[in-house]
């Protein structure tokens, strides 16, 4: 029997689109693209989600790839949250929903700290989670299993009473590995997907 719900937060429950946001803002194919592969596709964007290095060090390390773009590697580090996050209110609205019909939710998910800090204040939906792990927390990402059992371990949860809504496959997988139900998110309607995944006992 499912008891618990476990979501991802990124394109989950909440839009977040660096490139299309780097498209609007920028428009000239190279510097987008520059942007898009040295910061967000960059191995100190995972480093900030695993905790394992501050902003100054991610700004340090990305602007002597890219120098003519210092100013702009600081601001999409240091400010990002701001301008590239956006509550997916169809989204929450299951959210709500499954919370209303007695489950319990949890979050797990790779995001870096100050951001997380600065999302979990904005969106009152936060509330309605159980519980939560995020990467920077445990120094771990997914779709590494010690994250995953680091969040059943610390709520004392079954993998077979669990569902995992993720919009990245490779960590979909990985739940399932674990011995969870999992849905790969890519749109609104799967939420029907998972209220089935509920329903078959």
């Amino acid at each position: 029997m499912v008891k618990n719900i476990i979501f991802d937060l990124g394109n989950v429950l909440i839009k977040f689109d660096p490139l299309a946001y780097l498209i609007e803002e920028y428009g000239d194919f190279e510097i987008v693209m520059t942007l898009y592969k040295e910061v967000f596709q960059s191995k100190e964007w995972a480093l900030l989600d695993e905790g394992l290095i501050d902003e100054e060090e991610a700004v340090r390390r990305v602007s002597e790839r890219i120098p003519n773009h210092k100013e702009t590697v600081e601001k999409l580090i240091k400010t990002w949250e701001y301008f590239l996050i956006e509550e997916m209110k169809a989204s929450t609205y299951f959210l709500k929903l499954l919370k209303e019909k007695g489950y319990k939710l949890y979050a797990l998910s790779n995001y870096p700290k100050r951001g997380f800090l600065y999302t979990e204040e904005k969106y009152d939906f936060f509330k309605l989670f159980d519980g939560k792990v995020i990467s920077y927390e445990v120094k771990k990402l997914k779709p590494d299993f010690d994250i995953y059992h680091s969040l059943l371990q610390k709520y004392s949860l079954k993998p077979e009473e669990c569902i995992f809504i993720d919009d990245s496959y490779p960590n979909v997988e990985a739940a399932r590995a674990l011995g969870m139900k999992a849905v790969h998110f890519r749109q609104t309607s799967q939420f029907l997907e998972v209220l089935n995944l509920i329903e078959d006992k």
